[in-house]
């Protein structure tokens, strides 16, 4: 059986290699397409307009500022509201600024040089938050802002834990409200995900559409970021916005319960990523090379034989992934140890 796992899933090798690559560079990863507010005025526009400085009833506002560098917006957030802060930036240039900040504000800022999609313990928030015998993240309303450059892995974590479909700590927090900054091509994925989901490989399309709702809270030109006009926005194929950025609030969609169980999220983010990849091919071989004996219950689905995986629409995988899990032979087949492979740490590509 692991000789045949193997044979169908050649690049488990290459995750193994990659993850102890990982393991053994200790140094933060780059994110080189991040940007920030750089305008005050701006600034102040995307406070008011996002409620990042508003109080939340029941719950203790604690804000994750995303990849902030030194723009104003982390300052200006500090002298408006008594909230807690945490800043995840992993490069090293604005390290001497929020270490500034940490001695300014003590105890209600706190910053860390790690990814922000990496970090899914979130133990630096004991730093804003003394002990208290044992912590009830219940009581935190979690306001993310900021830009994410990483968003293929930012997003099934995002899902994840709107749904409370992992044991995320973030899972636990009683509010998770994302506030991003996004290009518009970004904008446009969220928007019209369908239709970009049989163009492009990526996976968090079909997310967007399956599990997340999009609400446009304001535009900001990029003269007030601080990458300005040398920002390259990428890629040149579509047509979209390129003179703005987009301030987005990100929710879960309201029929979501209607569309699939929340205990199958996490299994549906990990199929969506596997198949992500060979999208130009037609979804019964391929499904049946993973897990042997799928195809009937793919045709009573009305998946045909010369179905690709960018012709099945986003709507239909949760009966994809109920059809391929359910089957007898699912326990031994490939897609198990990939999904095994998953849960120790190894993503597929």
């Amino acid at each position: 059986m692991h000789r045949r796992t193997i044979s169908h899933t050649l690049h488990l090798e290459r995750w193994r290699k990659r993850h102890s690559d990982i393991a053994a560079a200790v140094r933060p990863p780059s994110v080189a397409s991040a940007f920030f507010i750089s305008d005050n005025q701006w600034a102040q526009e995307f406070i008011e307009v996002s409620g990042l400085s508003e109080s939340s009833d029941e719950h203790e506002v604690v804000i994750f500022h995303v990849n902030p560098g030194n723009g104003v917006l982390t300052e200006s957030l500090l002298e408006l509201c008594d909230h807690k802060h945490i800043a995840w930036e992993p490069r090293k240039l604005y390290g001497d600024h929020l270490k500034s900040l940490k001695e300014a504000y003590q105890e209600k800022f706190a910053c860390c040089s790690i990814s922000f999609t990496r970090d899914n313990q979130l133990k630096i928030l004991d730093e804003v938050s003394p002990v208290e015998g044992s912590t009830d993240d219940a009581r935190y309303h979690a306001k993310i802002v900021g830009n994410v450059p990483e968003m293929s892995s930012f997003i099934p974590k995002l899902v994840q834990s709107l749904s409370r479909a992992s044991n995320f700590r973030l899972c636990r927090f009683g509010v998770v409200e994302p506030i991003l900054i996004v290009t518009g091509f970004e904008y446009r994925l969220m928007t019209e995900a369908e239709h970009f989901w049989w163009k492009l490989k990526h996976a968090r399309t079909a997310m967007y559409e399956l599990f997340l709702r999009t609400e446009l809270l304001t535009t900001v030109p990029l003269s007030a970021f601080n990458h300005g006009k040398q920002f390259m926005l990428k890629p040149k194929t579509y047509d979209y916005d390129r003179d703005n950025l987009y301030v987005v609030r990100l929710s879960l969609a309201k029929d979501l319960d209607a569309r699939c169980n929340r205990e199958d999220i996490s299994g549906i983010l990990l199929l969506l990523r596997v198949i992500s990849n060979i999208k130009a091919r037609r979804v019964i071989p391929a499904l049946e090379h993973l897990c042997p004996d799928v195809g009937l219950p793919l045709l009573e689905l009305g998946v045909s034989m010369m179905d690709r995986f960018s012709d099945i629409p986003p709507n239909m995988w949760p009966d994809i992934y109920h059809a391929v899990t359910s089957g007898s032979q699912f326990s031994c087949s490939p897609l198990y140890h990939i999904f095994q492979q998953r849960q120790h740490g190894f993503v597929p590509p």
